[in-house]
Order: C-alpha cells, then sequence, then structure tokens
C-alpha cells in the first residue's frame, strides 16, 4: 500500500480485445504489458474467444484481488467490462485501440501504449469519477421480465444504431472511416421510423420538469458523451460527469435536405435546425416498435427502453 492508499502489491486486469480494429488490439496489448512491466506493475491478462467467455474470465480475475482493470482495444470492449458487476467497481484505465475510440476521444486519452499506461497509473491516487448510463428493456429469454444494460457512451435507436450496424459489417481496416462508409449508404436507404420519446429532470432546474413527444423520424439517441460513430458530434455540449443525458432526437426529412442537416451535425451545428430537438434528462423512454438499439457500438435488442443516469458510477484512471 502506497502514501496515496493504493495497494500497489496488487496486479491490474489487463482486458483485451483482440479481434479489436481486425488485430489491432492485439498488438497494442503487447506493447501495453511491456509498459506496465517496465513500470514494475504486474498483470493478469484477461480475454476471451467470444463477450460471453470474456465476462467468466473478467468474474474469475475480479475474485482473486485486482487494483482495477486496463481497456485495450475500442468502445466495445468498454462495453463488454461494463456489464460484470464486480468489474464496473473497479477503477478503470483505458488503451485506445479501436476502431471508433469515442468514449477515449472524449477524454483525451492517448493512443500510444507508453503514454496511455504512464496516464492511467498518474491518476491512481484520483481517479475520475464519470457518469454511466443505465437502460432497462425486456428479456427476450425471460418473458414479461427487463433486463439491465450499462453504457458510457450513447444508446442509439433509429438511423445512428442502422449506421453502427453496418459499420460493424464491414471487415476492412478503415478505422472511424467505416463508420463514414456506412452512413453513405444508410442515407441512400433511409426509411423514417416512429418514436414514443418521454424524458424527465429534476425540477430545481427552473424548467418544465419533464416532457413527452410522439413523431416520425430519423432517430432518438441518449448519449453521455458528445460523439459516436468515430468522432461524429451528436450532442457536443454533453458533459459525462454532469449527472445527466442528453436527448437528441431528428425529425424525418427528405434525402436531400438530409443530406444538408448531416453536413451540419458533422460539425456539431445542428442544434437550431428545425428537424432537431435536444433535451437534457436525468430519465428517458423510447418505443421504437422492433428498432434494435446500439449502445457503445454493439447491439443492445428491442425495446421499450427505460434509460437512466448513474452519477460518477464509472472510476476513470484519465
Amino acid at each position: 500500500m502506497n502514501t496515496d492508499g493504493v495497494d500497489d502489491d496488487l496486479p491490474f486486469g489487463l482486458v483485451v480485445n483482440p479481434f479489436s480494429a481486425l488485430g489491432r488490439g492485439k498488438r497494442a496489448a503487447v506493447r501495453t504489458a511491456r509498459a506496465l512491466a517496465a513500470r514494475g506493475v504486474r498483470v493478469v491478462p484477461i480475454s476471451g474467444r467470444d463477450a460471453a467467455h470474456c465476462r467468466e474470465q473478467l468474474r474469475a480475475a475480479t475474485g482473486t484481488g485486482l487494483r482495477g482493470l486496463v481497456l485495450v482495444g475500442g468502445d466495445g470492449i468498454l462495453g463488454l467490462v461494463l456489464q460484470v458487476p464486480e468489474a464496473r467497481r473497479l477503477p478503470l484505465g483505458i488503451v485506445p485501440a479501436g476502431s471508433g475510440n469515442d468514449f477515449a476521444r472524449q477524454f483525451g486519452l492517448p493512443h500510444d501504449p507508453v503514454a496511455a499506461v504512464a496516464r492511467i497509473l498518474a491518476a491512481e491516487s484520483a481517479p475520475r469519477a464519470v457518469d454511466l448510463g443505465v437502460v432497462l428493456l425486456p428479456d427476450p429469454e425471460r418473458p414479461g421480465q427487463k433486463r439491465e444494460h450499462w453504457f458510457a457512451g450513447g444508446l442509439s435507436v433509429g438511423f445512428d444504431a442502422a449506421v453502427n450496424r453496418r459499420a460493424n459489417a464491414i471487415r476492412l481496416p478503415l478505422g472511424p472511416f467505416r463508420y463514414h462508409l456506412a452512413l453513405i449508404v444508410e442515407v441512400l436507404a433511409i426509411a423514417p421510423r416512429a418514436f414514443s420519446v418521454r424524458w424527465s429532470r429534476s425540477a430545481d432546474a427552473g424548467q418544465d420538469p419533464a416532457g413527452r413527444r410522439a413523431f416520425t423520424g430519423l432517430l432518438a439517441t441518449v448519449m453521455n458523451i458528445r460523439a459516436i460513430g468515430g468522432g461524429i458530434p451528436l450532442t457536443p455540449q454533453a458533459e459525462p460527469d454532469d449527472g445527466a443525458l442528453d436527448l437528441l432526437m431528428v425529425d424525418a426529412c427528405s434525402t436531400v435536405r438530409l443530406l444538408s442537416v448531416l453536413g451540419v451535425l458533422a460539425r456539431g451545428r445542428h442544434a437550431r435546425l428545425p428537424e432537431v430537438r435536444m433535451e437534457r434528462a436525468e430519465r428517458v423512454g423510447i418505443e421504437a416498435g422492433s428498432e434494435i438499439a446500439y449502445a457503445d457500438g454493439e447491439p443492445v435488442g428491442v425495446g421499450p427502453f427505460e434509460v437512466s443516469v448513474a452519477p460518477g458510477a464509472l472510476r476513470l484512471l484519465a
């Protein structure tokens, strides 16, 4: 135990997505392990052949005693770790090695493993308290019951979820350009969706504490950070430690108009567009029929979705 109260005799769990960015995660993990070893820090490698196996390895490793977790990969590996309560309670550091890396970008985390390790260790004595999002949705394996899914970046329903799904299917080493290519394809295949959205916030903010809206549109997305899809600033005003989530709703429009809206959105200047509505909330409900939601780059399931903020739930080593 050092003077900062950190038990530096314990190892870090090194959580790796070996398939991140078509192998970049595995290469970055080797460099990360070397950087930690150079500083005298022991590691317990944690990986898996698939998401379920990786979660099993996480649960087993956290039971042996860890001082924290170092995640090597993109938003997907963070989303995976957040579903394991024992892991979620540990301090987390991130070495960005994915395609989008939107959560890491929010905090300006370095991609170089040596620089990332230095920042992680420097933050151990005072981890940053960061909000998380929690969504309740129907559990297909238990009819009539609900399951819980945690996310760090955002919950996408509609057009942006479709872009995410298409980007995940592109098996080329394009980095964030996968999302840009998927965006172009989805624009050509655009189809409006029916949404029913409600939101609420603390009454002491001096505003109407609740809202409700039914509309035909492109998306209804709840964000904890500013950007998704490799840096697309959906909610440029979002802060991940303010105890609130940012709700973005975009109405349906023609393909020609959509191109204009997306051009403005890509620059983060879309808040005043007539098709756009943005709200800050602590709780959001979304109904969108059979639309599949995505969170932190991975599919979550079909709603209705009940979303809430968990203030300061993540201890981030950043």
